[in-house]
Order: C-alpha cells, then sequence, then structure tokens
C-alpha cells in the first residue's frame, strides 16, 4: 500500500475511535463488551500500520543518505537550460535548498498532467516522490493552519508548518507553506469577513454545534440568613454549522509556465484558487441565505434603524446615531460598522450638528478610521445605499462564526486539455458560516424605506 494511503487509513482510523469515545462520553457510560473488542482491533490495526509508515520513512532515509554520500550524479539532461534547478537530495543542504528541492518535486507534480510528461527524467520521478508529489497521484491535500490571520499583512508574515500530506522523510519542504500564504491572502482580500469574524477551523466537515443562550430576562436574588436559594434553569440553544463544499473551478496552467522555474508557481496558483473561492466565501458570509449556501451577517441580522420614505438612496446623521443606539450596549464595546464603499463615501460627506464630520481619519499610525467613534470594515458585497436595501451594518461583528475544514484538495486533470498545451487544476474546500444570535441580536442593520 502507498505511504498516501497508509496516511489517510489511519486518519480515518482515528476519526472512528475518537466517535466512539465521544459517544461513550456523551452517554455517560462505559465501553460495552462489544465497543471494547472493536475498539481494540482498531487500536491494532492502527498500530500496525503505523509500524508499516515507520518502516517505509526509515528505507528513504537510508536511501537519501546514501544518495547523498554518493554525490549528485551527472545531468540527465545535457540540453537543460540555463538558469534552471538541479534540485538537492532530501535531508541535506540549507533550508532555502531544501524549499527549492520542494519547489522543484511540485513542479514535477504539475507537468506529469501535460503531453510532457513523457520528457520527464526518472530522476525527476524519483526526486518528486521522495518529496511527496508523486506524479502518478492525480490530488494532493494541504491543510491550513489552525492559527487563523486576520489581516493581509498577518497571512504574509504567519509561520506555516507541516503542510500537507509528505512521504518522505523531511516532508514538502515548504512548497506547501509557499501554496497556502497566498491562498489565505485571497480569501482575506476579497470581502471583508474573514477581518471581523470569528474563525474556526476543525478537521473534519461534520457537524459542528455552538450551545448558545439568552438569560438576560433571569436576575440574581438577595438570600436571608438559613433560607435556601432559589433554582433557575438555563435555556440551551444550539447553532449547527455544517459544511458547504467549495470549487475554485478550473484554473488553466499553460506547460510553458510550468517549466519556467523563474515563476514561483505555488504563489501563483494559490492566489489563483484562493481568489475564486474568496469572491464566493464572502458573498455567502455576507448576503447567503441560509438554505443549500452559508446563513449570512446580513440574513441574521435584525432591524436597527429604517430610514424615513423621504430618503431611499441616503443616510442622515440621525440614522447611524439611531443605529447605533439599536444595540445593546453590551455588544457596543468592541462594535464596528460594515458597509460597501459607496457608503462609506457617502458617510464621509455627513457632519453633526456643530460641523463636526462623522468619519475621523486615524492621526497617528496603528490608529483606526472611525465613524461615531467605532472602527469600521469596508465589505464589498454589501448593498449599496437604495430602496428596501440594507447597507449598513454595527454591532458585535465578531458574533458571526466562519467555520473552515482545515482540508484543501488540489486536483491536477490530466489530458484534458493538452492541445491547447494547458493543465487544468481544480481546488475543493468546506465552509460554512452563521451569526450567534440567541435573541439578545448582537448585530443590527440599517435600511432605507421602500
Amino acid at each position: 500500500m502507498p505511504p498516501q494511503e497508509l496516511v489517510d487509513k489511519r486518519q480515518r482510523i482515528g476519526v472512528e475511535m475518537r466517535a466512539m469515545v465521544d459517544l461513550a462520553h456523551k452517554e455517560k457510560r462505559e465501553f460495552t463488551a462489544e465497543e471494547n473488542q472493536k475498539f481494540d482491533r482498531m487500536h491494532e490495526d492502527d498500530q500496525a500500520t503505523k509500524a508499516q509508515l515507520d518502516r517505509i520513512t526509515k528505507v528513504e532515509a537510508i536511501e537519501a543518505e546514501l544518495g547523498e554520500s554518493r554525490g549528485r550524479k551527472a545531468d540527465p539532461n545535457p540540453t537543460r537550460q540555463p538558469g534552471t534547478y538541479d534540485p538537492p537530495k532530501p535531508g541535506g543542504g540549507s533550508r532555502e535548498e531544501e524549499f527549492l528541492s520542494g519547489l522543484e518535486g511540485f513542479r514535477t507534480w504539475l507537468l506529469a498532467g501535460s503531453t510532457k510528461r513523457s520528457k520527464l527524467t526518472a530522476e525527476q520521478i524519483e526526486h518528486a516522490k521522495r518529496v511527496g508529489f508523486d506524479p502518478a497521484q492525480r490530488d494532493i491535500e494541504l491543510v491550513m493552519p489552525m492559527e487563523v490571520p486576520h489581516s493581509i499583512s498577518q497571512a504574509r508574515s504567519m509561520e506555516y508548518r507541516a503542510m500537507g500530506v509528505a512521504t518522505g522523510p523531511t516532508g514538502l519542504y515548504g512548497v506547501p507553506n509557499e501554496l497556502m500564504r497566498p491562498l489565505e491572502v485571497a480569501l482575506l482580500t476579497f470581502g471583508g469577513m474573514r477581518q471581523v469574524a470569528t474563525i474556526i477551523r476543525t478537521d473534519t466537515g461534520a457537524t459542528l454545534p455552538i450551545p448558545m443562550t439568552n438569560d438576560t430576562t433571569n436576575v440574581g436574588e438577595i438570600v436571608a440568613e438559613n433560607t435556601t436559594v432559589s433554582s433557575q434553569d438555563l435555556a440551551l440553544t444550539q447553532l449547527n454549522l455544517g459544511a458547504y463544499k467549495y470549487s475554485s473551478k478550473m484554473v488553466l496552467v499553460s506547460v510553458e509556465l510550468m517549466q519556467d522555474n523563474a515563476i514561483n508557481l505555488a504563489t501563483f496558483l494559490g492566489e489563483a484558487l484562493g481568489t475564486r473561492i474568496g469572491r464566493i466565501t464572502n458573498n455567502h458570509f455576507t448576503t447567503g441565505t441560509g438554505t443549500g449556501q452559508p446563513n449570512g451577517i446580513v440574513t441574521g441580522a435584525t432591524v436597527g434603524k429604517t430610514s424615513a420614505t423621504s430618503q431611499q438612496t441616503s443616510i442622515l446623521v440621525d440614522d447611524l446615531i439611531d443605529l447605533e443606539h439599536s444595540v445593546d450596549p453590551a455588544y457596543r464595546v468592541a462594535a464596528k460598522f460594515m458597509m460597501h464603499d459607496s457608503t462609506l463615501k457617502a458617510i464621509k460627506k455627513l457632519k453633526d450638528t456643530s460641523g463636526r464630520p462623522l468619519f475621523l481619519a486615524g492621526i497617528s499610525t496603528g490608529t483606526p478610521d472611525t465613524i461615531l467613534g467605532y472602527p469600521f470594515q469596508i465589505n464589498q458585497s454589501m448593498g449599496v445605499l437604495g430602496t428596501t436595501i440594507k447597507s449598513i451594518l454595527f454591532g458585535a461583528l465578531d458574533k458571526y462564526i466562519i467555520r473552515d475544514v482545515r482540508a484543501v484538495e488540489l486536483l491536477r486533470l490530466d489530458e484534458r486539455f493538452a492541445e491547447f498545451g494547458q493543465v487544468a487544476f481544480l481546488a475543493f474546500a468546506r465552509f460554512d458560516g452563521a451569526l450567534m444570535n440567541a435573541g439578545t441580536n448582537p448585530v443590527k442593520y440599517f435600511i432605507n424605506a421602500a
């Protein structure tokens, strides 16, 4: 069995074992005799699979060490263009050499889907396998880090570790890092929901229940000496997040681009895939209907202020003040506005009764611009000022929960566009989102009257 299949097998066994433990814990009981036997069998199967993986890893480590001791072989491709990269063997060299080694393996995997496959040398194929990219495998799984960036600069500076699935002793030499970093940046760039929402990342797409309660009508009590206290239970509700499967659609890459080592293919591909997924998910996180797609923050919010019938496409200072105070003070501590850029333009023109602008630009570095003293987030998926349009949100925007399933699957479509000298790549990722609102309405919207 190939190493990747062994890794997948261990992951499946782990999920099943965890499910058994969670079920028994939920039902507050011990394992039955039958469950004990099943659990023991799965544990033995897992240990046997692990031992098999360890043997493969040890053999590959020995092969890599022997390869280093023999030194590099003569270039099997004497017609190689000047400036192209001759990859080092895994397990040796600097961090930069290891990254370049992984990048070369990734390039071989890309080319394996084109008509240039027959021109790949045995050394290139073997090297690609050793660093985790089997040219015969048409899909690879990439894993986003559990640390979630909330700004583009943070995404670009984050340290990414253990991305993807590796078959060699060292792994993918940072290539998936370079693929996931631009994907993260692209997800953040197209929209604004990921900058303000609370993001939860899970390893699987199983239904994720999040408990909620609304205890605002209950208060404590004064207790006299030697008297018993009253009882008042919490009424719990649940927000269930699933995992909708999103596709990047096909991204076509020319053979010439893949052959050119001066191009960072990982960054190019990560940006292309992330851009498409970023656009549609931000739309759904903003205005999704909740039917067959995430429930958007606008959909989950409640009305805070409706304009006068005489201002169907405009906003007044009083509208913003009324919207602010329609949200409970408990949610205004870290509240923000959210709107389309054209709406911000209209707000920048507003002044209070003393002639002072509502919009205040941050003066010092790191100080955000504000509206009525609150920061704001631009989101181009928000509607613009217009009749019956919910154009401005205000409140605790971090009460919107985005659920990411960490694994992103990258597929290589062989032969489909061979006559054009192109290879198609396709990414699948799973997400869901909803506003946590147990009845306290943490986010409200402004809407223009009909």
